[in-house]
């Protein structure tokens, strides 16, 4: 790859080949002669009247006052640049210098580290904490020298704030692309390891999905053009399927929140292995935006998503990624669940595995985490399950249910107030500033979510109904199956859709793609259900009914502890 890469918005730095051992280099080096051109093209675009001055002297010659601040006082340097003194003054020198500073942090901020084949994922991991922390103190300390020196005052209240890199990854070559067409894929870009400063911030140009991905019959593979060194690849583990998600510069931000959200598969898990699920996203040719392809000769389901930017956001990443996983769970026969299971451990010993199923927007998480509030004294712990999307298979005749990710991506807005902020130090915010901020944070074990959890309680999220409160049990198992579906749901601004939608099954990735094949899967597992006298019924979350955004889950969560105690 490049040394670096720069646009409007992001900033990725190779270490391995951009020396940054001190103040002197990062000054000294052509990423920061090439970031201060596009500032002072910045500056001249606003015409400020106070850094007119600024914009008479050289490029050369202004790095050359900030290396000399490095060694001697602000005065000494403007005796020895005496040629420049009388464009200097040192109170607009010190705000464009801040200016600058605050420029720099305001970009998208990425590191690569190169790493052999035979490095262990310990050491590797020591050298990019070391690399992050000693980079930022580098950044930090070169900031606060010289702004020192500018305004000849040392400051008393210190902030340590990420000054460096927002986020560094180890790279390592992983040759498993075996035949064409997936040759045009990298191979020598591959994730090992992240190492991010949290509370990581994000933002994006879109802040909601639209659409329905689609089945194609042809691999766009074999017509799209990849510059492969556009892309890193994260092998992350979606449930229990291995995952190249191929990620493009322009979208990093995206590929170090993924393993905040799926389980990072070791180097060893996929050394040299063919993935079960590929996922390109930041493709060039529009008309396979949004597609997937099930190559059947090897077995590999491979999703694609443009680079436009209607699709900067996370949501493509997340949703993509769990169609392709759902659509293989469809066609062996097992269930994808569209919502959320936790494992309630209640005061005195009793636990039940409980799930709700519901479209975006439909009340899960916002129901699991009002029952961490209106639990106490009732309920000991809490497990998550999924948060999102799991499965149903059969074992020993009984209805079992597993996940697929390790974190939660949940609306800002609808969880209890300050909840997100007590996690700061481990979440990744994502448009915070914006309707449907959401947050991912940490919620279980790859382990845990792994097990076969036993369904005792499956649950439909009604986040619609005025009239109707807490949960009801359906008599028949046919009446239930109709409800789930169905998927009636009100929009709740997390996707383009607006007013009441039905969806089928309450899952719009995979299930509504392969619904011939999807209803006899509902059928067949309700059945298994009915068979084991497990109660499915309805729960009301109230979630897009104004004024209950955290009342209605709140109140759906008490009559859920109500009927479990009983």
């Amino acid at each position: 790859m490049k040394n670096y890469f720069f646009d409007d918005n992001s900033f990725i730095l190779q270490f391995n080949r951009i020396p940054c051992n001190s103040e002197a280099d990062i000054l000294s080096s052509k990423p920061f002669q090439l970031i201060l051109r596009r500032y002072l093209n910045s500056v001249k675009r606003l015409e400020n009247p106070d850094y007119k001055w600024i914009l008479r002297i050289k490029q050369p010659d202004l790095i050359r006052i900030y290396k000399a601040l490095l060694v001697w006082p602000y005065e000494e340097v403007v005796n020895l640049l005496d040629a420049l003194s009388h464009k200097l003054n040192r109170y607009h020198f010190f705000l464009f210098t801040e200016d600058f500073y605050n420029y720099w942090r305001r970009l998208e901020r990425y590191g690569f580290l190169s790493r052999t084949r035979h490095d262990d994922d310990k050491s590797m991991n020591k050298r990019l904490i070391n690399t992050t922390e000693g980079f930022s103190n580098l950044v930090l300390n070169l900031y606060r020298t010289i702004t020192e020196k500018i305004m000849d005052r040392n400051y008393h209240l210190i902030r340590q704030l990420p000054a460096g890199t927002q986020a560094n990854i180890s790279l390592v070559s992983n040759p498993w692309t075996f035949n064409s067409p997936y040759t045009k894929l990298t191979d020598n870009r591959f994730a090992t390891g992240i190492v991010i400063t949290p509370p990581l911030m994000i933002y994006s140009k879109s802040n909601t999905r639209t659409g329905l991905f689609k089945p194609v019959n042809e691999n766009p593979l074999k017509n799209i053009s990849i510059n492969k060194n556009d892309f890193v690849v994260v092998a992350i583990k979606v449930g229990p399927y291995l995952t190249y998600a191929y990620i493009h510069n322009k979208f990093m931000k995206y590929a170090v929140t993924l393993g905040s959200l799926f389980e990072m598969a070791s180097f060893e898990e996929y050394k040299d292995k063919k993935p079960d699920l590929i996922y390109v996203y930041g493709i060039s040719e529009e008309i396979y935006d949004g597609t997937y392809y099930h190559d059947k000769e090897n077995d590999i389901y491979a999703g694609f998503v443009s680079l436009n930017d209607k699709n900067d956001y996370f949501g493509y990443v997340k949703k993509m990624l769990l169609t392709l996983h759902n659509v293989k769970m469809i066609h062996e026969k097992k269930l994808p669940i569209h919502g959320a299971m936790f494992k309630l451990q209640l005061k005195g010993g009793k636990s039940k595995n409980v799930v709700i199923i519901g479209d975006s927007g439909a009340g899960k998480s916002e129901t699991i985490e009002s029952l961490r509030v209106v639990g106490e004294g009732k309920v000991t712990s809490i497990e998550i399950i999924y948060d999102d999307m799991g499965t149903f298979e059969i074992i020993d005749n009984k209805v079992i249910s597993y996940g697929t990710e390790i974190g939660a991506f949940v609306r800002l807005d609808d969880l209890d107030q300050g909840y997100a902020y007590k996690q700061i130090d481990r979440a990744v915010f994502l448009n915070p500033n914006k309707t449907n901020a959401r947050v991912v944070l940490p919620a279980a074990d790859y382990g845990f979510i792994m097990k076969d959890h036993k369904v005792d309680l499956l649950l439909y999220a009604n986040n619609y109904d005025e009239e109707k409160s807490g949960l009801e049990i359906f008599d028949t198992i046919d009446n239930a199956a109709l409800v789930f579906e169905e998927g009636k749901r009100k929009a709740k601004g997390t996707t383009s859709e607006v007013g009441m939608t039905k969806t089928f099954f309450a899952n719009p990735f995979g299930p509504v793609q392969h619904e011939n094949e999807t209803k006899p899967l509902i059928d067949y597992y309700f059945r298994k259900l009915k068979e084991n006298n497990i109660p499915v019924g309805v729960i009301y979350t109230k979630l897009a009914i104004d004024g209950y955004e955290q009342k209605g889950p709140q109140e759906a969560a008490r009559k859920l502890l109500d009927y479990l105690l009983k």
